[in-house]
């Protein structure tokens, strides 16, 4: 049913409990933009430091939403500011991953309604 997030993994990790997953998806939804802008900032500052850890510090969000294709993004990222690869190849992977966020962040809003 969705492209980037799992239910199943979310209720999962909430213990079925639905107001427990309301909780979730809204904090997640506030707080996951403002670590994704931080990302973005570093990335156009050319930040190899602060890219690696707001990568580090999104990746394992991923995992409670069951969007690990997303994480694996987020570690190549981290990976490429660490080794100071060419900023060009870290700025064409966040630009690739830019889009399924935005869809992600979509996808969360409709799931939360749906509860």
């Amino acid at each position: 049913m969705y492209k980037h997030i799992k239910s199943a993994i979310i209720e999962q990790n909430m213990f079925s409990n639905s107001d427990m997953i309301k909780q979730f998806v809204g904090l997640y939804c506030t707080q996951t933009p403002l670590d994704f802008e931080k990302l973005e900032k570093a990335v156009l500052q050319q930040d190899y430091k602060g890219i690696g850890d707001a990568a580090h510090h999104i990746k394992p969000t991923m995992e409670y939403i069951g969007a690990s294709h997303l994480r694996d993004h987020l570690q190549k990222i981290e990976l490429l500011a660490k080794e100071m690869n060419d900023i060009n190849s870290i700025q064409i992977e966040f630009l690739s991953l830019k889009p399924q966020f935005e869809e992600l962040y979509t996808e969360l809003e409709h799931y939360e309604k749906s509860l």
